[in-house]
Formats: structure tokens, C-alpha cells, sequence
């Protein structure tokens, strides 16, 4: 396992938050973000954070093709379950596939409010569909890690993924889409404007199915922005909405 990959728990207080990272990445992905709410200054008390590594992510490829989409969530619903014995209220954050898992988390759990960057519960591409129809036999295919603007900065993530856990992501995303109006706690929704990886249908769904959504433009950054150039704006704004709830 990469170190970087590792669960990262941190913080006290009575307010907990799950942080989910991204298909194919890991906790290093979402880190500065959980670090950020785990820290206290500046008027922020700190929260209890808990980011867990997704099963089958942070070591090979072919590890995670031997994972599905439940074992993903166990891993959040755990997560969630841990903090909520130990703080009276926990809010639920993803990034891109995490987003997926914290909105299936905020649609049976009791939450405070879910917090998401660039999720994806949808896709435009037509591609995906009769692809993930015949994952069996496809090869793999090219990574999607690292669609970063800010110069110098890495997303560790897999270069190659099975077409096999595009499918059962797929089946997540599907699973989300039906129960989102479940969804009963506030959401703040931070997209960035130019994204490489994920299109704006994600967006377009969780506004118009969701009842309290708070959106957030990030403009300097791409996909993996909690790496990127509004990784300040998202910790900040972060604070603002769980303070707020």
C-alpha cells in the first residue's frame, strides 16, 4: 500500500466529517482538504475527520478490478459510523466518486450536510454504456488520475483501470440517481468550470433533484481541485457551510 494512501484520521470535537476520495486515487487526493477541517485557527474550532482508503485503491490496479461499488461504501459507512459514537453531529464529503458515496450516505443516514467537489453520479460520454456492457472481455483502459492546472502538483492514482470497476461505478452511480431526492440535508456543491473528467450532467442531476443546494464555481482549477489552485476556496467555504449547519 502507498503511504500516502493510507486512512487519515485526525481532530476533535463534536463535529465529525467523512472525506471521501476519487475512482482510481486515494486519501492523498482529499488530504489538504481533510487536514484543513481537522485543524483548528482562524475562528475554526477543528473537526474529527476520518478519510478511509477505498478498498482496492492505493496499490494496484488489478486490486481494485477484484472490488465493487458496496465494498466502496462500506468502506464511507464505516467511516461514518466510527464518528458518529464519538460526536453529535457528522457531515459526509467527496471528491468525484466520493461524491457518489457521500450522497448515497446523506440518502439512509442521518447527516448535518454533505459536502461535494466535481462529483459524479452521470456521465454525456456515449462510450460508457456499451462499454460497461461488455467490461468483461474490454482491456484496460488509460487512467484518469491527475487532471490538474496548478504546475507542479501530482495526483497519485493508477495509470491503467479495469473496464470491470467502470461498470460496478456505473451501478453506483445508477443506485445514487434514483434515491437522491432521499436526500434531506443541505448540500454544498463546488464544481469546477473546466473539468476534464467529469461532465456537468453530475451537476445539473443533484441540483434539480436535491432540495438544498449551495453551488460554488471554482475557476482555477480542474478536476482534482482539492489539490489545485481553489484548495484554499473549498477548505474555506468548507468551514463556512458546516459552521452555517
Amino acid at each position: 500500500m502507498w503511504p500516502e494512501a493510507r486512512t487519515y484520521r485526525a481532530g476533535e470535537g463534536d463535529v465529525g466529517v467523512v472525506v471521501s476520495h476519487g475512482f482510481t486515487g486515494s486519501v492523498q487526493s482529499i488530504r489538504p482538504w481533510a487536514e484543513a477541517l481537522a485543524t483548528p485557527g482562524d475562528g475554526w474550532e477543528g473537526a474529527r475527520v476520518v478519510a478511509p482508503r477505498l478498498p482496492g485503491h492505493g496499490t494496484t490496479w488489478r486490486d481494485l478490478a477484484r472490488t465493487r461499488w458496496w465494498d466502496w461504501y462500506a468502506a464511507v459507512e464505516d467511516a461514518y459510523l466510527e464518528l458518529s459514537g464519538q460526536v453529535d453531529r457528522v457531515f459526509v464529503a467527496g471528491l468525484s466518486l466520493g461524491g457518489a458515496l457521500a450522497l448515497r450516505l446523506a440518502e439512509r443516514e442521518k447527516v448535518a450536510g454533505v459536502l461535494l467537489v466535481n462529483p459524479a453520479i452521470a456521465t454525456r460520454d456515449c462510450r460508457v454504456a456499451p462499454a460497461t456492457a461488455v467490461h468483461a472481455i474490454l482491456p484496460p483502459q488509460k487512467g484518469v488520475a491527475d487532471d490538474i492546472a496548478k504546475e507542479g502538483v501530482e495526483e497519485l492514482g493508477y495509470p491503467k483501470f479495469s473496464v470491470t470497476s467502470l461498470a460496478t461505478m456505473t451501478d453506483l452511480w445508477r443506485d445514487v440517481r434514483a434515491n437522491l431526492a432521499a436526500v434531506r440535508a443541505p448540500v454544498l456543491l463546488m464544481t469546477s468550470r473546466v473539468d476534464h473528467v467529469v461532465d456537468e450532467l453530475s451537476g445539473e442531476l443533484i441540483r434539480s433533484r436535491v432540495r438544498d443546494v449551495t453551488s460554488l464555481t471554482l475557476e482555477h482549477s480542474y478536476h482534482v481541485a482539492t489539490l489545485d489552485n481553489d484548495a484554499e476556496a473549498i477548505a474555506s467555504a468548507s468551514k463556512e457551510f458546516i459552521a452555517a449547519h
